[in-house]
C-alpha cells in the first residue's frame, strides 16, 4: 500500500517539484524498511516520507529537527531509547550512549567528514591533507546529546522510556532521567553547559550543525547532484551555498530558496554547459520509470499503482522507495565508476547500481510499462500501463514520431546519428491499411519509438 501511494504521488500529484525534491531529500536523510520492524510499520515510513514532502521548501533547521525526533529515524539509527552511560561502583563503564545517529547526523546530513571551502572544495592543512571536521571524541560527545528520547508517551512514568507501546507517528519525547546532563564539547570547541536538559542540548546541537560553515556547501552539492548534475562546478556549489546561508532576507537554510537557486542557476540552464562531456547525470531507474508514466498518463483502470517490481534493492529497477540497503542510500555522492569516468576525475553516483543485471532488467521493466495492455472493459483491472493517444497520429510519419518521443523523454537531447537510426528502423516496420486508424501496426510503431528512446544510452542520461 505504501509503495502504491508513493508511485501515485510521483506520477500524478499536482505538486511535482515538491514531490521530486522530497524524493531527493529522502536519499540524503535516509531511512529504510530493510529492518523487519520498519518493514512492518508502513504507516510510520509513510509518515517519515511526508516530513520530506512537508519540509521540501521549508526550513532546513526544521527538517533536521523533525528527522532527529522521528521515531522511524530513531529506530533506524538507534537513537530511540538511547540511554546515558552507566557505571559500576568503581566508576567503570557498564554501558555507553549509542553513537550511531550522532555519527550520521554529522557525516551524512550536515557537515561531512572534512572541512570545506565555501565552494565545497576541501580545505587542506599545511602538508596538503584534508582537515577532519570532527573526530571520535566529538562523536562520543554528540552521542550524549541524543540520550533520553523515546516513543511519545507519559514522560512522568520513567518505565515508559523502555516500556511504552511503539508509536511511529508522533515525534519522540524526552525522559530527563535517561539523558546525560553533564557538560559536552562539540565540534569547533562548542560547549554545552551541564544540566541544560535534553531539549536545550538538542536545540543547541542542531543550531550548531545548521550554522556550521560546512553545512551549506555540503548539502548544496548533494541536492545539486540529485536534481541536476553529478559534478557541479565549485562556482555552482558556491552560489547555491550562499543562498543557503542567506536567502536575501537574512534567513539561513530556506530550502525553497535553495531549490530555486539550484534550478535557476546558469549551469542548470545553459545549453553550452550541458554540451560539455562532464555535465549531467545518469537518470535514476525510478525516475526513468516515473517519467514514462507521467508523460503518457500511466495508471491502471482501477487507479491503483500496483507495482509488480520485486520490493527489494535487487529488483528490476535496482531501487524501491525507502528500501536502500544502508543509510548511505542506494548510491553514494562520491561514488567513482572505474574506467573512463574515474580517469577523468568524475563522480558518478547512480552508476553504483548500474551493473550487468540492472543494465538489462531496468530497460525490460520500462518495456513492461510501454507494452502493457489494459483491459478495455474491466474497470477493476490493475494492469499498469500508459496511454498512447497523443502519439498515434504521428505513427505514419516516423521522423515526427521520433522527434516527439525525443522531446518528451530525452529533452530533445538525442544526437541526430541516433534519431536517424530510429527513423530508419520505424520506417521499415509494417504500415497499416490506408484509411485505418490506431491499428496494431500504428501502436507498435509508437511503442517502438518510446522504447528505443528510453533504452538507448543517451536517453538514460539527464543533461
Amino acid at each position: 500500500n505504501r509503495q502504491a501511494a508513493w508511485w501515485k504521488n510521483a506520477v500524478t500529484a499536482p505538486d511535482q517539484l515538491r514531490q521530486r525534491v522530497a524524493f531527493a531529500l529522502s536519499q540524503i536523510f535516509v531511512v529504510s524498511d530493510v529492518p523487519t520492524t520498519l518493514y512492518n510499520n508502513p504507516l510510520g515510513l509513510a509518515n517519515y516520507y511526508d516530513l520530506m514532502v512537508k519540509d521540501a521548501f521549508g526550513s532546513f533547521r526544521t527538517l533536521l529537527e523533525n528527522v532527529s525526533l522521528s521515531p522511524v529515524m530513531g529506530f533506524y539509527l538507534s537513537s530511540l531509547r538511547n540511554a546515558k552511560a552507566t557505571f559500576d561502583a568503581r566508576g567503570n563503564p557498564i554501558t555507553a550512549a549509542d553513537e550511531n545517529y550522532a555519527r550520521e547526523v554529522m557525516q551524512l546530513f550536515t557537515i561531512g567528514l572534512n572541512q570545506l571551502q565555501p565552494d565545497g572544495t576541501l580545505k587542506l592543512d599545511p602538508t596538503g591533507f584534508p582537515i577532519p571536521t570532527y573526530d571520535q571524541k566529538t562523536i562520543t560527545e554528540v552521542a550524549r546529546v541524543f540520550t533520553g528520547w523515546a516513543f511519545a508517551s507519559d514522560t512522568t512514568n520513567v518505565n515508559n522510556f523502555r516500556g511504552s507501546a511503539a508509536n511511529y507517528l508522533s515525534p519522540m519525547v524526552s525522559f530527563p532521567t535517561f539523558h546525560d546532563d553533564s557538560a559536552k564539547t562539540l565540534f569547533n570547541g562548542i560547549q554545552l553547559a551541564a544540566n541544560q536538559g535534553p531539549a536545550k542540548d538538542l536545540k543547541d546541537t542542531l543550531d550548531a550543525l545548521v550554522n556550521h560553515a560546512n553545512t551549506g556547501p555540503f548539502f548544496a552539492r548533494q541536492l545539486i547532484q540529485r536534481l541536476v548534475t553529478s559534478n557541479p562546478s565549485p562556482g555552482y556549489v558556491y552560489r547555491v551555498a550562499q543562498v543557503f546561508a542567506n536567502d536575501g532576507t537574512g534567513t539561513r537554510g530556506n530550502l525553497g530558496a535553495v531549490v530555486r537557486a539550484i534550478l535557476m542557476d546558469y549551469e542548470a540552464r545553459s545549453a553550452a554547459v550541458a554540451a560539455t562531456a562532464s555535465y549531467g547525470k545518469l537518470k535514476e531507474p525510478l525516475l526513468r520509470a516515473t517519467a514514462i508514466l507521467r508523460a503518457f498518463n500511466g495508471t491502471s483502470n482501477f487507479g491503483r499503482y500496483q507495482m509488480f517490481v520485486a520490493q527489494t534493492a535487487e529488483g528490476a529497477l535496482g531501487q524501491t522507495p525507502q528500501h536502500a540497503p544502508t543509510v548511505f542510500n542506494f548510491f553514494e555522492p562520491n561514488y567513482v565508476q572505474p574506467g573512463v569516468l574515474a580517469a577523468a576525475g568524475l563522480y558518478a553516483p547512480e552508476y553504483q547500481i548500474l551493473n550487468d543485471t540492472t543494465a538489462v532488467s531496468a530497460p525490460n521493466q520500462l518495456w513492461n510499462f510501454i507494452y502493457a495492455n489494459r483491459s478495455t472493459t474491466n474497470q477493476l483491472d490493475t494492469t499498469l500501463g500508459i496511454q498512447l493517444d497523443s502519439l498515434l497520429p504521428l505513427a505514419r510519419t516516423p521522423a515526427a514520431l521520433v522527434d516527439r518521443a525525443n522531446l518528451i523523454l530525452a529533452a530533445g537531447g538525442l544526437p541526430k546519428t541516433v534519431t536517424d537510426r530510429f527513423v530508419a528502423a520505424i520506417t521499415a516496420m509494417p504500415t497499416s491499411t490506408a484509411g485505418a486508424t490506431n491499428t496494431a501496426q500504428d501502436i507498435e510503431r509508437v511503442r517502438s519509438a518510446l522504447y528505443l528512446t528510453v533504452s538507448v544510452p543517451q536517453g538514460a542520461i539527464q543533461k
